[in-house]
């Protein structure tokens, strides 16, 4: 499993929100076109970059320890598309922070307008070692770590 459907980390609080964006490149949003359908980024991958950016809360959280397996969902809905060229600022918020699951509502958005929105995702805690190399992810998480006004690439000592 790869990490690498979010483009930038904005800022995140341990165990509580992360905020980060993802682009639609154009390999991304071909996908749906080739498939009969309007040139956006399909759903499926809308929904696996907010799973990540959730993801990457809980491997920052537990200083790249454990890592989230999504087990269920309340409710997905994808209000708009995301278009060829369009960034999508993405947010996720910790409803519960657990050690045997972890239950997250994200929202991705571009400008004002909505594209997509989930409640209720439960994700299972596992040793993040198990899946993923800790230290190729600390070198990804140093490269897409861009604090709002702060310098790129750096791993901070205290989360924003």
């Amino acid at each position: 499993m790869k990490l690498r459907m979010v483009d930038r980390i904005l800022a995140w609080q341990p165990r509580r929100s992360i905020r980060g964006v993802k682009a639609v490149s154009f390999e991304e949003y071909q996908l749906k076109e080739a498939l009969a359908g309007e040139p956006c980024l399909p759903e499926s991958l809308l929904v696996e970059s907010l799973f990540q950016l959730g993801n990457w809360l809980v491997i920052l959280s537990s200083d790249f320890t454990e890592m989230a397996l999504v087990v269920r969902f309340e409710e997905i809905r994808f209000p708009g598309r995301l278009w060829p060229g369009e960034s999508l600022r993405m947010e996720v918020e910790v409803q519960s922070y657990r050690s045997d699951g972890v239950v997250l509502d994200g929202r991705g958005l571009v400008g004002a307008r909505t594209i997509a929105e989930g409640r209720g995702c439960l994700a299972m805690p596992v040793p993040l070692a198990d899946y993923q190399d800790p230290d190729a992810l600390r070198v990804l998480f140093s490269e897409i770590y861009l604090p709002e006004g702060g310098p790129q690439g750096s791993l901070p000592d205290a989360p924003a």
